[in-house]
Order: structure tokens, then sequence, then C-alpha cells
């Protein structure tokens, strides 16, 4: 078994980038909760332990209600989820399971958020993807 790599200080430089970047979806017209769903989410997919322990928190911060929480899985079932929830949760999950394919799935993004809000969704989606195999490879799982 491989031993944990601390690559936030070995690559310190870079990092800083992907966290700059992190922290600058907390100017975005996004709703807090939407992003914590979406983290949450990506985590859970990519099984990265470290990150649902993380975003689950920061969940509950924000005072959302716990069977909402529990829900997350099967938020295309669940009423605890708005339409636009659902739309942006179904991007992420699209974009975190590849698997290859260069073609992702046909998305009414645009039916509930304006251009940046898209943007910053892909860009949300993107980074905890990034997040979340960095722990995983990294040993900080």
């Amino acid at each position: 078994m491989r031993q944990y790599i601390d690559y936030a200080k070995i690559s310190k430089d870079i990092i800083c980038h992907l966290y700059a970047g992190y922290k600058s979806l907390n100017d975005s017209p996004l709703a807090a909760e939407l992003k914590a769903f979406i983290e949450l989410r990506v985590s859970q997919i990519n099984g990265c332990d470290y990150c649902c322990n993380l975003h689950r928190n920061e969940v509950v911060k924000l005072g959302v209600n716990q069977d909402k929480i529990e829900s997350l899985s099967e938020f295309t079932s669940s009423s605890l989820f708005s339409d636009a929830e659902k739309e942006a949760l179904q991007w992420s999950e699209s974009l975190t399971k590849l698997d290859g394919n260069t073609k992702v799935e046909s998305t009414e993004l645009s039916k509930y958020f304006g251009e940046r809000e898209i943007v910053d969704i892909t860009i949300c989606i993107s980074l905890m993807n990034a997040f979340n195999r960095l722990a995983i490879s990294m040993r900080d799982n």
C-alpha cells in the first residue's frame, strides 16, 4: 500500500491555483446549498470519504433537512429536490461518470440557470473531481 503523499505541500504553487479557483466560486451566483450538494454528490460517486465528510458537514451547517441529505443518492426520485437541483445534479453525474465517453448527456440546465451559473456549476463539478482524484490517489482518503 502506497504511503500518503502531502501533495498540497509538495506542489504548493499548483494546488494554490486550484484552491483559488475553488474559493472564487464563493462569488458565484450559485446558491451555497446547491454548490455543496454538487460537491457532495461528486464525492459520493468518486468514493472520496474525506470529501464526503467535509461536504456533508457543510450541508448540515447550511441547515439542510437531514432527510434531503440522506436522499441525495436518489435525488432523481426524491420530492425534496427541485427540478433545477435535479438538473444540476444530473449534470454532475454525467461529467463525473464520463467512462471514456466524450459525449455527455443532453441537459436542460439552461431551462433553470443562466450562462454564468452553468459555467460555474461545470467548474464546481470539475474542481471537485480534481480534488477527489488528488485525495484518493495520494491516499488522503
